[in-house]
């Protein structure tokens, strides 16, 4: 009886580094997706949609971990002579670090890593810009950038659900124009002060007119105090639509 229960805890200390293993690997899975990606669009989104919840999972499988580790360890330490009983409690207690671990990396990574991310997507999104002829591209800041937007492209930015950055080559002429999706992004929370207001969904209190301005209001949910706020966003009206779109596509022509 010993031995076959000397067995089981050495098979899971075994368990442990096998999950141990499995949660570094997923990490690793995760940033060389990032890196095979070429465009920063790409790995700006990928980033955003994908990178808290890969680090959950791996840290899901760190906690399993950490668990199947301890039922060895402590195990081992008490000796293989104690009652059956004591071992289920070696495992009850082996489980609560094990859940303990995995909802403090859970917690770290809801309410304090968007932060961290958020800094990570910065660099991304910002990072020194090349021509095809090797030329330093500028920047253009967002009164520069519109003559180079579409209406449907300002309208997108006026309504927060899309972000656009031009870039220009001076020297060459060239221009490349990046679209970064900002609809599933959290903000900072009034009330808490955590990144974790979420966009919930958004309505159209009143439709644009021919000659006056229509208003969308998006709400918005904290997901951990569970405050709720709104912003209101200016629709332009139809007429200034019109000649919105009409000046950019006289703009483009020249």
């Amino acid at each position: 009886m010993e031995n076959v229960i000397e067995n089981w805890l050495n098979l899971s200390i075994i368990m442990g580094w096998f999950f141990l293993g499995y949660s570094g690997l997923i990490l690793i899975g995760y940033h060389y997706q990032l890196r095979t990606l070429k465009r920063r669009t790409e790995q700006y989104k990928f980033a955003s949609q994908k990178e808290i919840r890969h680090y959950e999972r791996a840290g899901n499988m760190f906690g399993v971990s950490v668990a199947l580790a301890a039922i060895g360890l402590i195990g081992k330490a008490l000796g293989t002579s104690i009652e059956l009983y004591q071992y289920a409690f070696v495992v009850f207690v082996s489980a609560i670090i094990g859940l303990a671990v995995g909802y403090a990396i859970k917690v770290y990574l809801d309410y304090y890593y968007p932060f961290v991310l958020e800094k990570r997507l910065h660099k991304i999104r910002f990072r020194p810009m090349k021509s095809v002829g090797g030329h330093d591209m500028q920047l253009l800041n967002e009164n520069e950038e519109d003559i180079h937007l579409t209406a449907e492209m300002i309208d997108e930015e006026n309504e927060f659900s899309a972000d656009y950055d031009v870039w220009i080559d001076h020297v060459s002429g060239e221009k490349v124009i990046e679209k970064y999706d900002t609809h599933f992004h959290t903000l900072i929370c009034e009330e808490c002060n955590y990144r974790t207001l979420m966009d919930k969904h958004e309505e159209v209190v009143n439709e644009p007119t021919l000659s006056n301005e229509g208003l969308l209001r998006k709400h918005y949910e904290c997901a951990y105090c569970g405050h709720k706020q709104h912003i209101d966003v200016s629709l332009p009206s139809l007429e200034k639509t019109v000649e919105i779109r009409e000046e950019l596509q006289a703009e483009h022509k020249l």
